[in-house]
């Protein structure tokens, strides 16, 4: 059985934990995909079995070469850079998982006129996914967003459930936490977009009466 498995910005506080989730459950192999040499230690230490530094190789040759027949799942944020040869490198019955488009958004200020037009551009650009091919081949493409998840108090409930297991048995832990007080929030975001950060970064609000 297929149990390969690979995760884009596997670094970032989402990409993380998904590694250390794959692991805890038996797949292999884990490919985690990096954009920079120094996110490269921090995804081995979280267990991945592969690491691809996309500054370095080429992305696709190496995550052929990790896993020759395919993956089970992929997991992708990344937007119109990597999303259809994410569902192409998918195994029979694979599923490819959507839960961000990190790609379309601007990297400059939304006030510029032609940040608007990259993004009208990136969505045009959006792949369309063959209801005849997803048929014939059995994969599935899934979208994740939480804000719609409010009302399913009882399936996020054995989410969380099996979450805290994991926890607590160490299977799962936050691999890098970066703070930022409330009234530095462009600093995070200026962290997020410069695709150099590891793990989490958490925006702090004030305590009443401090």
């Amino acid at each position: 059985r297929n149990r390969a498995v690979l995760v884009h910005s596997a670094a970032g506080g989402v990409g993380s934990m998904l590694v250390q989730m794959a692991k805890a459950i038996g797949c292999h192999p884990i490919v985690a995909v990096v954009g920079a040499s120094h996110k490269v230690a921090a995804c081995e230490a979280l267990g991945a079995t592969a690491v691809i530094d996309k500054s370095k190789e080429d992305l696709w040759s190496a995550a052929s070469k990790a896993a020759p027949g395919g993956y089970c799942a992929i997991f992708d944020a990344n937007g119109v850079q990597t999303l259809a040869r994410s569902y192409s490198a998918l195994a029979q019955t694979g599923t490819l998982v959507i839960y961000g488009f990190h790609t379309n958004l601007p990297t400059s200020s939304m006030l510029n006129p032609l940040a608007w037009v990259r993004m009208l551009v990136g969505i045009l650009r959006m792949p369309r996914f063959d209801p005849m091919d997803l048929v014939l081949s059995s994969k599935s493409v899934a979208g994740f967003n939480l804000s719609f998840f409010a009302d399913e108090t009882r399936m996020v409930g054995r989410y969380f459930e099996q979450i805290l297991a994991w926890v607590e048995d160490g299977s799962l832990a936050l691999s890098n936490v970066t703070t930022f007080p409330m009234d530095e929030l462009p600093r995070a975001h200026d962290a997020i977009q410069s695709g150099q950060s590891i793990g989490k970064l958490v925006c702090l609000t004030r305590h009443a009466g401090d």
